[in-house]
């Protein structure tokens, strides 16, 4: 109760600053403390309020980001992405792992939108960046980024890890179904008829990438200078002993393809190709995609041939290119088609009734300005033979 100290009159608004009766200054309104929650009106308050929905999935999503174990491998993804950031490790360079970082936010959006969870850091992102084809990009790049991070250290297990998540979640969300881009795809397609020139082609040359194609400071075994005559110093060839092996190669530092500059993206490239002849024979597909195995085949080439050493890794891998050369003119020209039948649907042949003996009988077939059965048309009235003189 909100009374006046002078003349005792109760307001009638608690807020009032003055008297109505005699002007004075009316105390400061203080508002009544809530009700503790344990109180008996504290759970009233609380019944009132929205309740948050009980998570009843597993126990170790309970804490994951969307409850999603996409949203798990992406963390997983990113950990290894920073992690190459030290020079000792492996990486996939600066631009792939902006990619993987910029579609792995957008990945988790999506994961909340799914889940109809709300986030403020993901709701700005419109929805035409969230197609239905992210997580097949998503999990197809992370697939083939595989390969680069492949060494002994503790990186290759957190990518394998995020990646084997993301693939088995979105298998069974966006892969399959009738929407879905994981039934336009069969393995088995990429061993069939002229196709396994590519993949064989390709195999070697991811191989290939693993060995030596360069060594920095490398100490060559040529020629010595050292020679004195008419008091000039004058050089003559002196070759080193073969078994100096004090210095020889002190300090090279033997690089991978995967270590030079653009191997990461002439290796996803290649990936690329694999998924194109994967494609089973009945998905329709535009005209320009018959000639992107020959627009990566020469970007392949060109970089081989930048990068040439007399060392096995860029020798076989230019030995790889030839079969998916080979295939690439191929599938330009339009001449890699499965046969008959390697299609997995296959349309049921005509059925042949001369060969068979059982010809379906003629009234169930109606010619053209033929009454049907039920249409009886009576005979007509025979002529009288006077009437036709």
């Amino acid at each position: 109760m909100h009374q006046c100290t002078e003349c005792g009159t109760v307001a009638s608004e608690p807020r009032l600053k003055y008297c109505e009766e005699c002007g004075a200054k009316m105390p400061e309104y203080k508002p009544p403390p809530l009700p503790p929650e344990g109180g008996p009106g504290g759970a009233a308050l609380a019944d009132s309020r929205p309740a948050k929905p009980a998570y009843t999935g597993p126990k170790w999503l309970e804490y994951v980001p969307a409850h999603s174990p996409t949203a798990l491998g992406i963390i997983l993804h990113v950990l290894a992405l920073w992690l190459s950031i030290l020079p000792s490790l492996a990486g996939v360079g600066p631009f792939w792992s902006f990619v993987m970082i910029t579609t792995g936010v957008l990945m988790i959006a999506r994961e909340y939108r799914t889940a109809d969870l709300p986030n403020p850091l993901v709701d700005w992102i419109p929805e035409k960046l969230l197609p239905t084809s992210l997580p097949f990009v998503y999990s197809a790049l992370a697939v083939a980024i595989v390969l680069p991070m492949v060494e002994f250290s503790v990186q290759p297990l957190l990518w394998g890890a995020g990646t084997a998540l993301v693939v088995w979640d979105q298998r069974s969300k966006a892969s399959t179904g009738r929407e879905g881009y994981g039934e336009l795809f069969d393995p088995r397609s990429a061993l069939r008829g002229q196709r396994v020139l590519a993949f064989a082609g390709i195999a070697v040359c991811l191989l290939a990438l693993f060995f030596t194609w360069h060594v920095e400071g490398e100490v060559s075994n040529g020629s010595g200078y050292a020679s004195v005559a008419q008091g000039q110093v004058r050089g003559i060839h002196v070759p080193q002993p073969n078994g100096d092996s004090l210095y020889g190669n002190v300090g090279a530092i033997r690089m991978s393809g995967f270590e030079l500059p653009m191997g990461s993206t002439v290796e996803i490239l290649l990936m690329g190709i694999l998924f194109l002849i994967m494609l089973r024979p009945e998905v329709e597909r535009p005209v320009w995609l018959r000639f992107v195995p020959t627009g990566i085949m020469v970007i392949a080439l060109a970089w081989v041939l930048v990068n040439m050493r007399l060392k096995v890794g860029p020798i076989m891998f230019l030995a790889g290119l030839i079969p998916v050369g080979l295939f690439s003119a191929f599938h330009a020209l339009g001449r890699d088609e499965l046969p008959a039948e390697d299609y997995g649907h296959e349309p049921p042949a005509d059925r042949d009734f001369s060969q068979e003996g059982d010809l379906p009988p003629e009234e169930d077939f109606q010619t053209e300005n033929e009454p049907y059965a039920s249409d009886e048309v009576e005979d007509p009235p025979p002529e009288d033979e006077e009437m036709q003189g």
